[in-house]
């Protein structure tokens, strides 16, 4: 069979200044039975061909794209193409998926998804495929990267290669769904085996898309002091704890570490209690900043607004953090209800949410698609689009750089926080720009 394996993207300009080649579609290519030509797409570089030749399309799909996800879906199956859908959001709610696929995947694809190209070649394949148990990550292959298509874009040193060290967040946080997709045990491939596929790698940095890196501590230590020897730089996301442990982070800067996404997600206690994905922290975000830059190590400071407990003065302290702690960069989100998450849950059973089904609208992101608590509507959201001037305002940009250590050691520093903030910067106020569709409903 002709195979083809599609990451949809949303059609329009991209200001993002950091492009990732993702590694769920090359590991699925890896993982197809031999005898079968495979094609992968990634709308984020290029084009889809709707005039190529092909007989079974996998789509993965995330809550935020599924408008384009489903698009994609009905335009090959018009075609007479069979379509199978998995991800996040088809594990979440395979019913609606079905309606746009002939096939979907339930879970982690590894277990099922040699079953799924053979019953299609074979002319028998199953509406639904479940994964009941969570692949062993050992002896995974390795993901087909020269399938993926090389992205023609200005900007080539802000590409990074996906490595996949872990899986499995135990946090279990109100407003996420890993916990049901990958699982609350927190699984660790051999660290042989994470060291072979970056020797493998053709470029000097890459990025490590697990959810929380390093939180099996002794299984990262051994992987940072072994990747020592390799001089490559890498990236990733983890939490805020990480800090909490000096050897680890003295390991993680020796193995080239560069950057951390981290989820802060407020700077209020209560909201942090009810996340609980930080509660128990032992030291506090000023220090955990201190720890980092301490190492070299910069980071991208994660936050959402509109938690229940969360009062109007969020968004003064948070920005009094983001000065005073010398961010490197700053994600600011309006909190999002996924579907499958206990946050949906319970806006749905409270009557709170303007529309229950709203990844089917198309709304863009930072939409404010529930009824707030302990805010009035108008106060979160002017709060918001106040705080994020504020952030990405030249003198605020300026204060953050010249207070850390990690930008001022290279000219390439420089000149990375500067592409970073003013590319975020410009997402950010053309976002604020955006129509509120709910404002007069929110009360």
């Amino acid at each position: 069979m002709k195979i083809k394996l599609i990451a949809p993207h949303k059609q329009h300009e991209d200001s993002s200044n950091f492009r990732l080649l993702r590694i769920n579609l090359p590991l699925l290519a890896a993982l197809t039975p031999p005898g079968h030509t495979i094609t992968i797409v990634d709308e984020a570089f290029a084009p889809d061909d709707l005039n190529q030749e092909v007989d079974l399309v996998g789509i993965t799909v995330i809550t935020d794209l599924v408008p384009r996800a489903y698009h994609i879906a009905d335009t090959y199956r018009q075609k007479g193409v069979k379509v199978v859908m998995g991800g996040i959001h088809p594990t979440i709610l395979p019913d609606e998926a079905l309606r746009h696929a002939d096939a979907v995947v339930v879970g982690e694809a590894e277990g099922v998804w040699p079953q799924v190209v053979a019953d299609a070649a074979s002319g028998q394949l199953q509406r639904l495929y479940r994964a009941d148990k969570k692949p062993d990550l050992a002896g995974l292959p390795t993901p087909r990267r020269d399938l993926f298509p090389r992205p023609k874009h200005r900007g080539a040193a802000s590409l990074h290669i996906g490595v996949e060290a872990s899986r499995g967040c135990p946090y279990d946080c109100e407003f996420c769904c890993n916990a049901q997709t990958s699982g609350k045990q927190y699984r660790v491939r051999p660290v042989h085996e994470v060291i072979a596929e970056i020797e493998s790698l053709e470029a000097s940095r890459f990025f490590f898309v697990d959810d929380a890196l390093g939180l099996n501590r002794e299984a990262g230590k051994k992987l940072f002091t072994e990747m020592i020897p390799l001089k490559r730089l890498w990236m990733g996301q983890g939490t805020v704890s990480l800090a909490e442990d000096v050897e680890l982070l003295k390991l993680m800067r020796r193995s080239g570490c560069q950057g951390l996404l981290l989820g802060f997600e407020s700077v209020q206690k209560d909201t942090q209690h009810e996340m609980k994905k930080i509660k128990n922290l032992k030291i506090d975000f000023y220090e955990a900043m201190r720890r980092f830059h301490g190492e070299g190590i910069s980071i991208l400071g994660a936050f959402v607004f509109g938690s229940d407990h969360e009062n109007k003065d969020v968004f003064d302290q948070t920005y009094e953090f983001i000065v005073k702690g010398r961010l490197d960069c700053v994600q600011l989100r309006i909190l999002q209800p996924l579907p499958g998450t206990r946050l949906y849950t319970r806006l749905y059973r409270e009557g709170r949410l303007f529309e229950p089904d709203w990844w089917l609208r198309g709304y863009p992101p930072d939409t404010l698609l529930y009824q707030p608590k302990s805010m009035t509507a108008d106060e979160l959201l002017s709060g918001y689009a106040r705080l994020n001037r504020q952030t990405y305002s030249f003198d605020a940009m300026l204060k953050r750089f010249f207070g850390m250590s990690p930008w001022t050691r290279s000219l390439r520093g420089c000149l990375a926080y500067a592409a970073i903030n003013l590319s975020y910067r410009t997402r950010y106020i053309k976002g604020l720009q955006k129509p509120q569709p709910f404002v007069g409903a929110a009360t």
